[in-house]
């Protein structure tokens, strides 16, 4: 449903969504914003499967979300997203989860485009069709992605093989896995007790079927840390993420 230029999505909080703390995980979290996110394009017959035949699909390259609280199972959700207006090839895009009471419990921004099979951005004035997708740039408290270095390379790095479950529908590692890989990487432990509160992912290059990577990690503060992941035959940054945890109450 559309409203005043936002794609409304209501969602109930599956079981395989949350953890052992009956919270949703933030990979899940930010599974279901690229979901609302997809059946807004899909209304207007933009989505990825849409621009397949074409050879063109969409690709996010930034995404940065800030967690009031999570939401915990069997919850009723609202999730709102909209574009703001593009540049010549930056999809800006928007989102926020109301609960039941209405109130906002989640805020994020992303930055999309599209490409095609040789990785070149598309112009996105091809696709600016205010009667398909009108445009609304409200103000988010997410108003800026954090401009940070990446981890520095760790000196005994340990290599992973990229598995068929962490490819996607354009055949390359679905954007939400690098986030999986990285809070694995931190430990159940330590998100047994320690909440989300901040993620930004910057996504720089692409990993495929059967590539290695490694990760690298850099604690900022008490509170904050950045991660890279890079591809193992050339050492080049894939993908960095900057988190902001703090302790469970």
């Amino acid at each position: 449903m559309i409203e005043e230029g936002r794609f409304l999505m209501p969602i109930q909080v599956p079981i395989h969504m949350v953890d052992s703390r009956v919270e949703m995980t933030p990979v899940s979290l930010f599974c279901i914003l690229q979901e609302s996110a997809a059946a807004h394009c899909d209304h207007f017959h933009l989505s990825g499967i849409d621009l397949k035949p074409y050879n063109l699909f969409w690709v996010l390259t930034r995404m940065h979300v800030q967690i009031e609280r999570m939401p915990t199972w069997h919850e009723k959700l609202t999730i709102h997203t909209w574009e703001k207006p593009h540049s010549f090839i930056s999809q800006p895009r928007d989102f926020l989860v109301f609960d039941e009471k209405g109130e906002i419990i989640i805020r994020g921004t992303s930055i999309w485009a599209i490409i095609d099979k040789e990785s070149k951005p598309v112009k996105l004035d091809d696709f600016d069709r205010p009667d398909r997708f009108p445009l609304k740039d409200d103000a988010m408290t997410v108003k800026a992605f954090p401009r940070l270095a990446g981890a520095p390379l760790p000196e005994n790095p340990v290599l992973h093989k990229v598995q068929h479950s962490d490819i996607d529908l354009n055949e390359h590692v679905n954007n939400t896995k690098y986030l999986q890989w990285v809070m694995d990487d931190m430990g159940h432990d330590f998100f047994l007790h320690h909440d989300v509160k901040e993620v930004s992912v910057h996504f720089i290059s692409q990993l495929f079927p059967e590539n290695q990577y490694f990760m690298g990690h850099q604690q900022l503060d008490e509170t904050g840390s950045v991660h890279s992941v890079h591809a193992a035959d050339d050492q080049r940054e894939v993908c960095r993420i900057w988190m902001k945890t703090q302790l469970a109450h």
